[in-house]
């Protein structure tokens, strides 16, 4: 497996979602990641360019090389509660958690009925093959 693609997946678990997750969030193809994590190939460029534009807070260097820190310094880092009432930022976080965790499990149906679906067009062309 790639070390970048390592790395790729340790922002995923970061971030509290999955690789299919991340791949939506940048605007990649479901399966970029994953079948490149799984085939151990390389990903195009572009992709790590949006993952730096899309997760500033991860260091491009650290990504690309592995060198570092993963986290930026260069970002400011103060926590909301500097700016923003407790409650509101147990309530942010807590929202933003269960966000991810509904697109987690909506994009884990979405595959699931990818896959009846295919199934089902391949059983539609068997059965018109035998007509």
């Amino acid at each position: 497996m790639s070390f970048i693609l390592k790395r790729i997946k340790e922002i995923a678990d970061q971030e509290g979602i999955s690789v299919t997750a991340l791949e939506a969030s940048i605007g990649a193809s479901k399966g970029v990641f994953s079948r490149a994590l799984a085939n151990s190939t390389d990903i195009q460029s572009k992709w790590l360019v949006k993952i730096a534009e899309n997760y500033p807070q991860y260091s491009p260097d650290w990504l690309i090389t592995g060198k570092g820190e993963s986290k930026r310094t260069d970002v400011c880092q103060e926590p909301l509660e500097d700016y923003l009432p407790q409650e509101t930022v147990k309530l942010t976080n807590e929202v933003i958690q269960a966000l991810k965790k509904v697109i987690s499990a909506q994009q884990t149906t979405i595959r699931s009925q990818e896959i009846t679906i295919d199934a089902l067009q391949k059983r539609i062309g068997d059965m018109e093959n035998e007509k």
